[in-house]
């Protein structure tokens, strides 16, 4: 079974100390790491922020959503928005998102 090294995959995930869960993933050259987080009230919203794993100040914020997938298109719509501008990696986020439904992260 051949390894495709230059895809796109989760590298780690776990939980942070403000109970986010948190997603590195490598992008073919480029590093990626999402944060998920849900509203207080369990049966609310969620929002993924992003980020380059080599830049972490470089974040962009997502808006919230009513499920985690509203969440995730609303971030990544913000970073394709935003790539050229800040100099964010031009990412395949088809492929990011079936990486986080194996995961069932979306």
């Amino acid at each position: 079974m051949k390894v495709d090294r230059d895809g796109t995959r989760i590298t780690q995930q776990y939980r942070d100390r403000d109970r986010r869960m948190v997603y590195e993933l490598r992008c073919g050259t480029a590093s990626l790491v999402l944060l998920a987080s849900q509203s207080a009230d369990p049966a609310a919203e969620w929002k993924f922020d992003a980020h380059p794993m080599e830049s972490p100040q470089l974040v962009v914020v997502g808006q919230w959503g009513a499920t985690r997938a509203d969440a995730f298109r609303a971030v990544r719509d913000l970073w394709v928005a935003r790539a050229t501008s800040l100099g964010l990696a031009h990412l395949d986020w088809e492929q990011v998102a079936k990486a986080l439904t194996a995961v069932r992260a979306i």
